[in-house]
């Protein structure tokens, strides 16, 4: 797989929208040229230090801009709407907090309006974007599921998917993870989520103290399975990457959620992370709020971590986004680097870059 060569970055500007509100934008940065060197020997000679930050005080310029209407939350959620099979790497979903939505192309710049959600989603759904082999027109193909990052049984419509019907975009309802009827369940956040090998079924997975467990949803059947009561041991979204030892990467759950792999091949028990390497190494005064991860192809990802960087004597909440390249190798053969088969595994840390821009995600 290719590596991609954008990344679409959302900003939200507090206090310049209209009313106060807030006003996000969207630019592409240069993954390329800010996060990786030209070669992995260029990289690994470099050894960087901790403190060794590109810092981006501006951001390109951007190429897409949105502003709630609602008075009383002008959040907006912005979901990647593109997949390993259907191509792409600018395709997105705006939400806002009524349930408006808007399809749009950071790189082809346009933005068209979609249906409302039939109920509105809490701050930072869940999403998945997959490609269905069930249609006949390919440039149809293409679902959002987007479930609540906290399921509730009072809510009907916590699990909804974008699909296009016979001539336009709808909304479809899809039942919602079972153990919401459990009269003991008590609400609980999907701590990560990631899609199996099929690239059909998705799982998601509670904290590990909720004893909830982890659940399948099977795209074609629309049922739900229980795989246990036991938690995947990662935080957010885990990428599937056939080209390197057809292994899952991740963030692990435990603080400070270091990059990590593990196999998720067979469900039958609780997978253990097989490799937990440290990503960044940020001053000790720095305090992480989150973190994401992104694949971006090519055996190469984007780690996005966030950080408090305040002084909390005066409740300073200065934020700060550190967003960092890495490569995974499979090994060595005859002394060049393989980006696949069985071997051990190695991460080759590249470029990392600081901005105070105010970040809300990357896609």
């Amino acid at each position: 797989m290719k590596a991609r060569q954008f990344l679409n970055v959302v900003m939200e500007r507090y206090g310049t929208g209209g009313a106060g509100g807030s006003l996000y934008t969207v630019s592409r940065i240069n993954a390329k040229e800010h996060l990786f060197y030209r070669s992995t020997a260029e990289a690994q000679a470099a050894e960087k230090s901790r403190f060794d930050m590109e810092c981006i005080w501006r951001m390109p310029t951007s190429r897409l801009r949105f502003e709630a209407y609602r008075s009383d939350d002008k959040r907006l959620n912005f979901l990647p709407f593109y997949g390993r099979r259907s191509g792409g790497d600018s395709k997105m979903l705006c939400m806002d907090a009524a349930g408006h939505t808007v399809l749009c192309d950071a790189a082809g710049l346009s933005v068209m309006p979609a249906p409302c959600l039939n109920e509105p989603k809490v701050d930072s759904p869940v999403s998945f974007s997959i490609t269905r082999t069930n249609v006949e027109t390919p440039n149809r193909a293409d679902a959002l599921y987007v479930l609540d990052r906290f399921v509730t049984s009072r809510n009907s419509f916590n699990f909804e998917a974008l699909m296009f019907g016979e001539k336009t975009w709808d909304w479809v309802r899809l039942p919602p993870p079972p153990y919401v009827n459990n009269p003991a369940y008590n609400s609980t956040s999907i701590q990560s989520y990631t899609l199996l090998a099929d690239g059909s079924t998705i799982c998601i997975s509670s904290p590990r103290h909720s004893l909830v467990g982890t659940y399948c949803f099977d795209t074609i059947s629309c049922k739900w399975s229980k795989a246990g009561r036991w938690a995947l041991p990662l935080y957010g979204r885990a990428e599937h990457v056939p080209e390197l030892g057809n292994l899952w990467f991740g963030m692990a759950d435990n603080s400070p959620h270091n990059f990590s792999a593990l196999d998720l091949s067979n469900l039958d028990g609780a997978p253990k992370l097989l490799q937990d390497w440290q990503d960044l190494d940020p001053p000790e005064d720095w305090v992480q709020m989150r973190c994401s991860l992104l694949y971006l192809g090519a055996g190469k990802f984007c780690i996005t971590k966030f950080f408090n960087i305040g002084d909390p004597d005066t409740e300073d909440n200065t934020t700060a986004a550190v967003l960092t390249g890495v490569e995974v190798l499979c090994g060595v053969s005859g002394g060049e680097v393989v980006h696949g088969g069985s071997s051990e595994l190695q991460m080759i840390k590249h470029k990392s870059f600081i901005s105070y821009d105010g970040i809300q995600c990357v896609l």
